[in-house]
Protein backbone atom coordinates (compact mmCIF):
# COMPACT_ATOMS: atom_id res chain seq x y z
CA UNK A 1 0.00 0.00 0.00
CA UNK A 2 2.87 2.38 0.67
CA UNK A 3 4.31 1.82 -2.81
CA UNK A 4 1.04 2.60 -4.59
CA UNK A 5 0.68 5.90 -2.72
CA UNK A 6 4.18 6.94 -3.75
CA UNK A 7 3.54 5.86 -7.34
CA UNK A 8 0.22 7.69 -7.48
CA UNK A 9 1.83 10.84 -6.09
CA UNK A 10 4.64 10.62 -8.64
CA UNK A 11 2.20 10.11 -11.49
CA UNK A 12 0.00 13.01 -10.37
CA UNK A 13 3.03 15.24 -9.78
CA UNK A 14 4.44 14.39 -13.23
CA UNK A 15 1.06 15.04 -14.79
CA UNK A 16 0.83 18.44 -13.09
CA UNK A 17 4.31 19.40 -14.31
CA UNK A 18 3.40 18.27 -17.83
CA UNK A 19 0.12 20.25 -17.76
CA UNK A 20 1.88 23.38 -16.54
CA UNK A 21 4.51 23.01 -19.27
CA UNK A 22 1.85 22.61 -21.97
CA UNK A 23 -0.16 25.53 -20.61
CA UNK A 24 2.79 27.93 -20.42
CA UNK A 25 4.25 26.78 -23.74
CA UNK A 26 1.04 26.71 -25.77
CA UNK A 27 -1.77 28.69 -24.22
CA UNK A 28 0.04 31.76 -22.87
CA UNK A 29 1.69 32.69 -26.20
CA UNK A 30 -1.71 32.30 -27.88
CA UNK A 31 -3.26 34.68 -25.37
CA UNK A 32 -0.41 37.11 -26.00
CA UNK A 33 -0.96 36.83 -29.79
CA UNK A 34 -4.68 37.53 -29.34
CA UNK A 35 -3.87 40.57 -27.24
CA UNK A 36 -1.46 41.89 -29.90
CA UNK A 37 -3.97 41.24 -32.70
CA UNK A 38 -6.73 43.01 -30.77
CA UNK A 39 -4.45 45.98 -30.17
CA UNK A 40 -3.63 46.19 -33.91
CA UNK A 41 -7.30 45.92 -34.80
CA UNK A 42 -8.14 48.72 -32.39
CA UNK A 43 -5.44 50.96 -33.90
CA UNK A 44 -6.74 50.30 -37.42
CA UNK A 45 -10.30 51.07 -36.32
CA UNK A 46 -9.24 54.39 -34.81
CA UNK A 47 -7.26 55.19 -37.97
CA UNK A 48 -10.29 54.44 -40.16
CA UNK A 49 -12.50 56.68 -38.03
CA UNK A 50 -10.01 59.54 -38.32
CA UNK A 51 -9.54 59.17 -42.10
CA UNK A 52 -11.68 60.84 -44.74
CA UNK A 53 -10.96 61.90 -48.32
CA UNK A 54 -12.97 63.86 -50.88
CA UNK A 55 -12.55 64.22 -54.62
CA UNK A 56 -12.81 68.00 -55.01
CA UNK A 57 -12.03 68.59 -58.68
CA UNK A 58 -11.61 66.55 -61.89
CA UNK A 59 -10.16 67.88 -65.16
CA UNK A 60 -8.70 66.38 -68.30
CA UNK A 61 -6.38 67.38 -71.11
CA UNK A 62 -7.69 67.10 -74.67
CA UNK A 63 -6.78 64.51 -77.29
CA UNK A 64 -7.17 60.79 -77.93
CA UNK A 65 -4.66 60.02 -75.17
CA UNK A 66 -5.23 62.36 -72.29
CA UNK A 67 -4.46 62.89 -68.62
CA UNK A 68 -7.26 62.84 -66.11
CA UNK A 69 -6.30 65.05 -63.16
CA UNK A 70 -8.13 64.23 -59.95
CA UNK A 71 -7.74 66.59 -56.99
CA UNK A 72 -8.24 64.84 -53.65
CA UNK A 73 -8.53 66.56 -50.26
CA UNK A 74 -7.75 64.86 -46.96
CA UNK A 75 -10.55 65.98 -44.63
CA UNK A 76 -9.49 63.60 -41.86
CA UNK A 77 -6.69 63.77 -39.29
CA UNK A 78 -4.41 60.97 -40.52
CA UNK A 79 -1.51 61.63 -42.92
CA UNK A 80 -1.77 59.23 -45.87
CA UNK A 81 0.96 57.92 -48.21
CA UNK A 82 -0.14 58.58 -51.78
CA UNK A 83 1.64 55.48 -53.17
CA UNK A 84 -0.72 53.35 -51.05
CA UNK A 85 -3.81 54.70 -52.81
CA UNK A 86 -5.75 52.75 -55.44
CA UNK A 87 -7.52 54.45 -58.33
CA UNK A 88 -10.33 52.72 -60.18
CA UNK A 89 -11.66 54.15 -63.45
CA UNK A 90 -14.89 52.44 -64.52
CA UNK A 91 -13.99 49.58 -62.16
CA UNK A 92 -10.49 49.01 -63.57
CA UNK A 93 -7.41 49.62 -61.45
CA UNK A 94 -5.20 52.26 -63.08
CA UNK A 95 -1.60 53.35 -62.63
CA UNK A 96 -1.19 56.96 -61.58
CA UNK A 97 1.29 59.69 -60.73
CA UNK A 98 0.87 62.01 -57.79
CA UNK A 99 2.03 65.55 -57.12
CA UNK A 100 3.07 64.72 -53.52
CA UNK A 101 4.40 61.77 -51.50
CA UNK A 102 2.04 62.34 -48.56
CA UNK A 103 -1.50 63.65 -48.28
CA UNK A 104 -1.54 65.68 -45.08
CA UNK A 105 -4.67 66.61 -43.13
CA UNK A 106 -6.69 69.41 -44.75
CA UNK A 107 -4.37 69.47 -47.81
CA UNK A 108 -4.91 68.59 -51.48
CA UNK A 109 -2.94 66.46 -53.94
CA UNK A 110 -3.43 65.86 -57.64
CA UNK A 111 -3.48 62.32 -59.01
CA UNK A 112 -2.81 62.05 -62.76
CA UNK A 113 -4.11 59.04 -64.69
CA UNK A 114 -3.40 58.42 -68.39
CA UNK A 115 -6.57 57.39 -70.27
CA UNK A 116 -8.11 56.97 -73.69
CA UNK A 117 -11.72 57.14 -74.84
CA UNK A 118 -14.54 59.54 -74.19
CA UNK A 119 -17.78 59.36 -72.27
CA UNK A 120 -18.73 58.87 -68.65
CA UNK A 121 -15.84 58.02 -66.33
CA UNK A 122 -16.58 56.65 -62.88
CA UNK A 123 -13.66 57.46 -60.60
CA UNK A 124 -13.06 55.82 -57.24
CA UNK A 125 -10.11 56.74 -55.03
CA UNK A 126 -9.33 54.28 -52.22
CA UNK A 127 -6.85 54.91 -49.39
CA UNK A 128 -4.71 52.16 -47.86
CA UNK A 129 -7.12 51.67 -44.97
CA UNK A 130 -10.17 51.35 -47.23
CA UNK A 131 -11.65 54.83 -47.02
CA UNK A 132 -12.81 55.93 -50.46
CA UNK A 133 -14.63 58.57 -52.48
CA UNK A 134 -16.50 58.25 -55.75
CA UNK A 135 -17.10 60.73 -58.56
CA UNK A 136 -18.45 60.68 -62.11
CA UNK A 137 -16.93 62.78 -64.87
CA UNK A 138 -17.77 63.12 -68.56
CA UNK A 139 -14.88 63.29 -71.02
CA UNK A 140 -15.81 64.86 -74.37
Amino acid sequence: MGFSTVAATAILGGSCVLMITIFTGGVLPTISDYHEAYKNMEERAVERIQTNINITYVTNTSGIFYDLNVTVKNTGRITLKTVDFTILINGTKRAFNCSETYLYAEKDVIFTVNLTGTGLKRIKIISANGISDYEEYIVE
